[in-house]
């Protein structure tokens, strides 16, 4: 029997490609009818649909350019890859980034500070092995010298960081490198390489710090920052190397745990909400006044802002002095638990003072440095970004000749 004609036309027959076809085209119809907006995703910056080619080179130079554009921008691109993160993350306990590592004992541990660095390399900087800056231990020694010339005497503390307090929660191949007290930075110590005006006020609470977190949370497992009620112990162990006792002091600082609490680090990829509890002050209950961001500073409101990073304590409880600290991100998770033992704590982190001017700078300086009689300075980094050259560009704009 033969079959009709009209059963068998073209479009009949074709019927299965040209759905497919369709079916296949419409994210990329989505993805050119609405751009994407925010262009940080995935902790980088997402592909722009280039300019047209108006020469030769830049002909050549389109098709993977509009390659770029077409895989950062086919429409439902951000809902698929959150699905596929969080699949990846249930069945495998993957992170859908080098930047990210499951360790043991539901700790994770922050890679690497890039996509562009070695996996791993973030953790092995503060191990022992780990390579560090050339030129950093003078750096330092010339820091010193010249806040000895402004007529401060600040001490610093390297905050070790994760990957050498609680390296037994590393993967089992990389913790004996890591539970190594030969680190970087105690390697610098051990040799003097800081100088006679630096050395003496350095402190780096490697081995105080292990110890402290057997007891005490000090590093909650899905952060990467340090917190909890080990800071406590950390900051009192500070005291002495401004020649201060621990006592007389306020009243115990109340220790409150909040759950739920999402993980610093889950901005580095889509889907996968990290999220656990976090050990901190309650400063309403301990009778502190205590502030965070731009708002705190009125003194210096036109830049307080694009600094960020900046936090205050007042207790009137605490004894009539003033700590000043100078930091990286690590500052202001440990500035509060300092209001037990100064009646005003002023925190300020360098991680985006390059966007100030030299002449804000100067006045920046003026204000925190003033009433020096009755004022402490603690400049504060965490080990990896004291052997990487992160302090070095946050602290020279402090010292540099006007």
């Amino acid at each position: 029997m033969m079959t009709s004609a009209s059963s068998t036309g073209p479009l009949r027959r074709h019927a299965a490609k040209i759905a497919l076809v369709a079916l296949l085209s419409i994210p990329a119809i989505v993805g050119g009818m609405h751009a994407v907006r925010d262009r940080r995703g995935e902790n980088r910056v997402l592909a722009s649909l280039p300019d047209r080619p108006t020469d030769w080179p830049s002909a050549l130079a389109l098709p993977p350019k509009l390659d770029a554009w077409i895989n950062d921008n086919f429409g439902f691109r951000a809902a698929l890859l959150q699905a596929h993160n969080r699949l990846r993350y249930r069945l495998f306990h993957e992170f859908p980034s080098i930047q990210v590592e499951a360790g043991r004992h539901g700790r994770i541990f922050l890679s690497a500070h890039g996509t562009n660095v070695p996996r791993f390399s973030a953790v092995k900087a503060a191990c022992a092995g780990g390579e560090a800056k050339p030129g950093t231990p003078a750096y330092i020694g010339r820091l010193f010298h010249d806040f000895h010339a402004m007529g401060l005497r600040p001490q610093m503390m390297i905050v070790p960081s994760a990957p050498v307090v609680v390296y037994d929660d590393l993967p089992a191949w990389l913790a004996p490198v890591c539970a190594s007290a030969a680190t970087p930075v105690a390697g610098w110590l051990a040799s003097g390489a800081f100088g006679p005006e630096a050395q003496p006020s350095i402190y780096y609470p490697l081995q105080e710090m292990r110890e402290i977190s057997r007891r005490e949370v000090v590093f909650p497992k899905h952060w990467f920052h340090w917190s909890g009620a080990g800071l406590a112990e950390v900051a009192r162990l500070t005291l002495p190397r401004f020649g201060r006792p621990p006592e007389p002091a306020a009243p115990p600082l109340t220790v409150v745990t909040l759950d739920g609490i999402p993980s610093d680090i889950s901005g580095l990829f889509a889907g996968v909400q990290l999220k656990g509890p976090i050990q901190g002050v309650d400063f309403a209950a301990s009778g502190v006044e205590s502030c965070y961001g731009g708002r705190c500073f009125p003194e210096f409101k036109e830049y307080a802002e694009t600094l960020y990073d900046i936090s205050r304590f007042h207790n009137p409880k605490a004894p009539k002095r003033r700590l000043v600290m100078v930091t990286d991100s690590f500052g202001s998770k440990v500035a509060g638990w300092y209001a037990r033992y100064y009646s005003d704590v002023e925190q300020v982190a360098t991680n985006n003072i390059s966007q100030l001017s030299t002449d804000q700078i100067r006045r920046l300086k003026e204000y925190l440095f003033r009433d020096r009689e009755n004022m402490d300075l603690l400049i504060l980094y965490h080990d990896v970004g004291t052997t990487t050259g992160a302090m070095q560009q946050g602290l020279e704009r402090f010292h540099e000749k006007p």
